[in-house]
């Protein structure tokens, strides 16, 4: 059986299992891997131009291509714990580490730079392949505690997290991306009006206007939204777009008051890929 887990492990969102990858599906994740930088290049040269971008965003993602949920910090820090807390008996690494694909693929750089978290047979595959998109050594995250250290210093640093799959299964799931506002690739084809990568996670924000402090005192629930989710309602409170909403919480986890938190999305659409039995317990 250990021969079987030499390619790595795939989540199996349907049982909730680590199982092992097969050879096709490796290979292909590495193909993947080298197009990679060419299609973010690809990707920005399309949003440059208003004309080009208009174009773009009526055009379909091809389903083996990427997509990505956005979960809160807790809801990643539960899909780690999943991910290191199986048994399978083998040595397979369960995490890698790398500098963010976009950042390098794009050339525009902002610390945090070494934010590209591999998932299972992708952090298998990047650690022991010759040749990466990117070009860049992949590193070995040992534990679910660094793991989750790191997702919440990403939190402080206005990152979100965003646990991404291809080919619209979660057999595909491959890697925890931490997106910021002004490089991330996908996230900047959100803000152009594209809608069928980045998608809605299992949570949404709850907020209480009697504990809200005010835009004028505080704000920072609109300096940290970087889907434009937040804005200064009446009175100066802030209010809240629930449509953009992606449930990201760092509004809320940022909030001095304890005027957002985080509730279950009722209409959250991904429960096949993503499961809430792993991301929420």
């Amino acid at each position: 059986m250990k021969e079987k887990y030499k390619r790595g492990l795939v989540l199996d969102p349907s049982t909730g299992e680590l199982k092992p990858v097969s050879r096709g599906q490796y290979i292909q994740q590495w193909l993947y891997g080298v197009c990679e930088p060419y299609i973010l290049k690809g990707t920005m040269f399309m949003l440059k131009s208003p004309k080009r971008a208009a174009l773009f965003n009526k055009m379909s993602t091809p389903k083996a291509l990427p997509r990505e949920v956005v979960v809160s910090t807790e809801a990643a820090c539960r899909f780690i714990d999943f991910i290191y807390g199986q048994n399978i008996g083998n040595d397979c690494p369960r995490m890698a580490v790398t500098k963010c694909v976009c950042q390098t693929a794009t050339g525009r750089f902002r610390e945090p730079v070494e934010k590209d978290m591999a998932l299972l047979y992708t952090a298998n595959l990047y650690l022991s392949a010759k040749i990466t998109g990117i070009g860049e050594p992949y590193r070995l995250i040992e534990t679910a505690e660094e793991a989750k250290e790191m997702l919440k210093y990403f939190d402080e640093c206005g990152l979100v997290h965003a646990i991404m799959y291809c080919h619209s299964s979660g057999r595909w799931t491959f890697v925890v991306c931490n997106c910021d506002d002004e490089i991330c690739v996908p996230v900047q084809a959100y803000k152009a009006g594209r809608r069928d990568q980045v998608l809605a996670g299992p949570e949404i924000i709850a907020l209480d206007r009697s504990k809200c402090k005010g835009c004028d005192e505080c704000g920072k629930c609109i300096e940290r939204c970087i889907f434009e989710a937040n804005s200064i309602g009446l009175g100066g409170a802030s209010a809240v777009d629930y449509k953009k909403c992606l449930g990201c919480g760092l509004c809320a986890s940022t909030c001095p008051s304890g005027a957002r938190t985080l509730v279950i999305r009722k209409d959250y659409e991904h429960e096949d890929k993503l499961t809430t039995r792993i991301l929420l317990g």
